[in-house]
């Protein structure tokens, strides 16, 4: 009699553990799905959030290409009024400074040269017999100086015979001068390129 009460303790107890079990595992599932129900409206939120900046990025790429589409444009449209043509690959940037390549000219001639702009002071002994043209510059000021650069090497001779009839010797070599002197030297080459040569 006494083993039987035993038995029956022993299976209630395991009946017990076993419920708790159970109780246990179901609120260990009920917090997994609770978590996982979390995570799933993270990643939804996530996936939005990816989807929206891909738009975004798509919009800001649109008017990005619009925007240069646009530059085109613009500096066709100056290039046609002022005869002067940043070109493909400007500005580039190194140790002296910021440069760009320039065509400057008209339906008949034109010279391609580089412009770099230098922090510095320009030294009267760079300036050469530009110093006439320029007279009016004050040469000694601490200024952002321009290195002009003519690029020669890809003329004819027939392009370069009609250049130096047109140009000063001086504009055959490299020259720096202040930036206050920049309107006057694309004046200045502008003037030379347009003039009439005697035949």
């Amino acid at each position: 009699m006494e083993s039987i009460i035993e038995y029956k303790k022993s299976i209630q107890e395991r009946l017990d553990n076993a419920d708790l079990l159970v109780t246990k595992t179901v609120n260990l599932n009920a917090k997994l799905e609770s978590e996982l129900k979390n995570k799933n409206q993270e990643i939804e939120q996530l996936r939005k959030e990816v989807a929206s900046l891909k738009k975004t990025n798509q919009d800001l790429s649109t008017k990005c290409s619009q925007g240069d589409e646009d530059l085109e444009v613009i500096k066709d449209f100056f290039s046609h009024m002022v005869q002067v043509r940043v070109q493909t690959g400007s500005p580039y940037e190194d140790d002296q400074g910021l440069w760009f390549n320039i065509s400057q000219g008209n339906n008949t001639i034109s010279i391609d040269y580089k412009l770099g702009f230098v922090k510095g002071e320009v030294k009267n002994d760079n300036i050469g017999e530009q110093k006439e043209e320029l007279s009016d510059i004050d040469k000694n000021k601490n200024t952002t100086e321009i290195i002009y650069v003519p690029l020669l090497k890809e003329l004819s001779l027939d392009e370069l015979k009609l250049l130096q009839e047109k140009l000063p010797s001086y504009m055959f070599e490299t020259l720096s001068f202040p930036l206050d002197a920049l309107n006057q030297f694309y004046s200045k080459m502008s003037k030379c390129l347009n003039k009439r040569t005697n035949k």
